[in-house]
């Protein structure tokens, strides 16, 4: 926020001491609002490190994963990142994180997941997955939710999660495609992470195959695509993966 002139100030007919006062709570509060955007990247980072230590590799050992990760993806730097995935169980946003080597998912953080209102809306859910990173996925009054609410999160330096499916998908189920990750993409300019995962079963064991792909960018062209179009062609990096061996 920026403070009002002068001239703004006596061209207002209220008393001046009490546009003054007005003024500096207006600007402190945006102060205070910044800064626990702040803490509270703070606050996330910490918990998903040590959630990371603590139970990443008892995850990779429990859904016996299969893990495919770019070299271009192993030493990556600070950016604005974007992570798009497909859907398959309620679990699949931490265990994809945790198939990343700690020194390249520490460099991502915090990363703020869309997760469904439905789940946020209970009250024990809506009271600890956001110390996880989960927000809104739909835009809802006085929090920080859906993809306006995204872009302030990444632009407080926070990287963000999301599946365009909208919600776990069954395999060969079709599903219309959310627009939401082209709206992001279309007005900041994101480095895009594509990844796959695939919970396969055979005769012998039970397998999780988990896909990280080569981490791309929108040029200013395609930013101009329709919002399906765009969706679409984003999408496309994950579907791809799921043919590689």
């Amino acid at each position: 926020m920026i403070i009002q002139s002068i001239t703004q100030i006596r061209s207002i007919s209220r008393p001046r001491y009490l546009i003054l006062i007005e003024i500096l709570l207006d600007n402190y509060a945006y102060y205070l609002k910044t800064r626990r955007a702040i803490v509270e990247g703070y606050i996330i980072t910490t918990v998903l490190a040590l959630t990371y230590i603590s139970v990443s590799r008892f995850l990779r050992w429990h859904y016996h994963t299969d893990i495919k990760i770019p070299r271009e993806f192993l030493n990556i730097k600070n950016d604005r990142y974007l992570i798009v995935a497909n859907h398959k169980k309620a679990i699949d946003p931490f265990l994809i994180l945790a198939t990343l080597p700690f020194h390249t998912y520490r460099t991502i953080l915090p990363v703020r997941s869309f997760t469904a209102n439905i789940y946020m809306n209970h009250w024990l859910i809506g009271m600890l997955a956001p110390l996880f990173g989960c927000f809104r996925a739909y835009s809802t009054e006085e929090k920080v939710s859906g993809v306006k609410g995204a872009l302030q999160l990444s632009d407080n330096r926070q990287s963000l999660f999301i599946f365009p499916e909208g919600k776990r998908v069954k395999p060969n189920a079709k599903v219309e495609l959310k627009v939401g990750v082209a709206y992001l993409a279309q007005r900041r300019d994101f480095t895009i992470i594509p990844v796959n995962i695939n919970f396969l079963k055979s005769n012998s064991r039970k397998c999780t195959k988990i896909i990280w792909g080569k981490p791309f960018k929108i040029d200013h062209e395609m930013r101009s695509e329709e919002l399906n179009k765009l969706t679409e062609y984003i999408f496309s990096k994950v579907k791809v993966l799921s043919d590689r061996k």
